[in-house]
């Protein structure tokens, strides 16, 4: 079964990122959490054979998606050498696993939002919450620039500091 308006890499994409997977998993001494697909600057998405990411055609543009049709994001400035996203972030933001180890996409790990709860929805791009800015990820596993719509915050994560104070109608009396 296919979901409609994913579009799958060719062939000769799936190798170069199937490699690029083993030669990320092998790399690892510590058998740590991460597979690597792509590098700075090259194509990252390969078909389902490969690391499960595909292509889908959505209202910001053609993103990379999980194997379920979830859009996929990176969180600014987190990297597969200093993860941000950890434990209660990721139940708002689920890591794409390959293998049981958290994808890595042009050097930053790969998540999906929980409110993008249908494929092909973007509800995460833009978000700004307590671990920082999410953006998806465009068919090249590169940001998609911010979002034109206002973005939204989880309403289970940690709020901003409240900028409120007592008083009467903000007279302080």
């Amino acid at each position: 079964m296919s979901v409609s308006g994913i579009k799958k890499i060719g062939s000769t994409a799936a190798v170069a990122a199937f490699a690029l997977v083993l030669a990320g998993c092998g790399s690892s001494s510590s058998g740590g959490g991460n597979a690597t697909v792509g590098s700075s600057g090259s194509p990252v998405a390969a078909g389902s054979g490969a690391s499960g990411l595909n292509t889908m055609s959505t209202s910001i543009g053609d993103v990379l998606v999980d194997s379920n049709g979830h859009t996929v994001y990176e969180l600014v400035g987190d990297t597969a050498s200093h993860q941000i996203c950890t434990s209660s972030c990721e139940a708002f933001w689920p890591p794409v696993k390959s293998g049981g180890k958290i994808m890595v996409v042009n050097g930053h790990p790969a998540f999906t939002f929980v409110q993008d709860t249908a494929a092909g929805q973007t509800h995460g791009q833009g978000v700004k919450d307590t671990w920082g800015t999410w953006l998806a990820l465009n068919a090249k596993g590169n940001p998609v620039a911010a979002a034109k719509k206002a973005p939204t915050t989880p309403a289970s994560s940690a709020p901003a500091a409240s900028s409120s104070s007592a008083g009467g109608g903000g007279y302080g009396y």
